[in-house]
């Protein structure tokens, strides 16, 4: 009788439980293009944040866009529609063609401040709390 639980701790003892290394000994790695992508704009703040419906971003914008310049003369420009995350991906689309025409208007004005159209860049995303039009550079 004083036997069984030492019997019951040994089995126990002999147990492991299921882990990481159960499910995927040898799981895949990520490729080095995807790493370095997603560490290009790692840590990164916009340069300007618009709000949807904004019409009077054209002064603020050019006094941002003149300092970079002024820092770094071939600076790239990216403009990005962001919106929250819906529960539907058809209203995460309409909620971002909903900015399209602010984000296409403030890639413009950027342009228009002397900046080549090359170095401008127009991109969409979901992510974050609330709708908005941000201006990073690099």
């Amino acid at each position: 009788m004083r036997w069984i639980p030492c019997l019951l701790v040994l089995s126990l003892t002999a147990c492991s439980l299921p882990g990481a290394q159960t499910f995927a000994p040898k799981p895949a790695g990520a490729d080095t293009a995807s790493i370095a992508a997603t560490q290009a704009f790692a840590g990164r703040l916009p340069l300007v944040t618009i709000l949807p419906g904004a019409q009077d971003f054209g002064a603020p914008l050019q006094d941002a866009v003149k300092q970079a310049l002024a820092i770094k003369p071939t600076a790239q420009f990216e403009v990005e529609a962001q919106t929250p995350v819906a529960p539907t991906p058809d209203e995460s689309a309409a909620a971002l063609s909903g900015l399209a025409a602010t984000a296409t208007a403030v890639a413009q004005a950027i342009v228009a401040d002397g900046v080549p159209a090359k170095n401008v860049s127009l991109t969409a995303r979901t992510a974050g709390l609330d709708a908005a039009i941000l201006v990073y550079v690099k």
